[in-house]
């Protein structure tokens, strides 16, 4: 019952790109190719304008325009705050009911900017919002906060997400807990210790590690074989 049948995946970019970006780079590392018979990716922009200078290794290689789902910030006394997060919410919101129904989410953070220093390096730490959204969603449906009106979205897919810091939205990861996820995590990867968070927030995450960085990599033929058993399992399940 399920060989013609694929995955419906909502895609969220990262920081300071979009959803066209997005695709390309799924291109450049293979895994268009490799997937396409297991699942149908519908990449969407952020609807927040880019509000600061693109990465360095994006602009060269990638056109705008350039969009954000939210750009963080912290304040004296410590505390983070996440700009333009409810804008995204309603986008996303928008997306799940024009595009819809999807089976799940995947995103992405940006590679690592080399080079960077002070107030754009600090953008790009603190910023980098693809995997972050992808499994916030989840959490928020499941808590009944948004995305009430459309099908559960069962999964989530992270490369390299980071668990937020915002007291305003760390309230959904309890829920989004016991939801399926696969997080791909590079061994040189600068922040790991944030993707680690993430991956701990969630019962059973299946975890990739490779050997780059921040990056959506080219995977070997046994990490390629472990995603797809992933998406595999997805698949059965919502079969049933």
């Amino acid at each position: 019952m399920t060989q013609h049948r694929r995955l419906r995946v909502l895609a969220t970019h990262s920081f300071r790109t979009s959803g066209k970006i997005f695709s390309e780079q799924m291109q450049r590392a293979g895994l268009d190719k490799a997937l396409e018979d297991l699942i149908e990716v519908c990449y969407i922009d952020a609807p927040n304008a880019a509000s600061g200078p693109i990465p360095d290794d994006v602009a060269p290689y990638f056109q705008g325009p350039y969009h954000e789902w939210w750009n963080a910030s912290r304040d004296e006394q410590g505390a983070w705050t996440y700009e333009g997060w409810q804008r995204s919410v309603a986008a996303m919101e928008e997306a799940l009911r024009r595009h819809g129904p999807f089976d799940g989410l995947m995103g992405f953070s940006q590679a690592r900017p080399l080079g960077w220093a002070g107030q754009a390096f600090k953008a790009w730490f603190t910023g980098r919002p693809g995997g972050a959204m992808a499994s916030l969603a989840i959490g928020m449906q499941r808590s009944g906060f948004a995305f009430k009106d459309t099908p559960p979205l069962r999964f989530c897919i992270c490369f390299a997400g980071i668990r937020v810091r915002d007291p305003q939205l760390e309230c959904f990861y309890e829920a989004m807990r016991p939801a399926p996820s696969l997080h791909i995590i590079g061994d040189r990867d600068p922040v790991k210790r944030l993707t680690n968070q993430l991956i701990a927030s969630f019962d059973h995450p299946v975890v990739i590690n490779h050997t780059r960085g921040h990056v959506i990599p080219a995977m070997q033929p046994p990490d390629l074989q472990r995603l797809r058993a992933f998406l595999h399992a997805q698949l059965q399940e919502a079969s049933l």
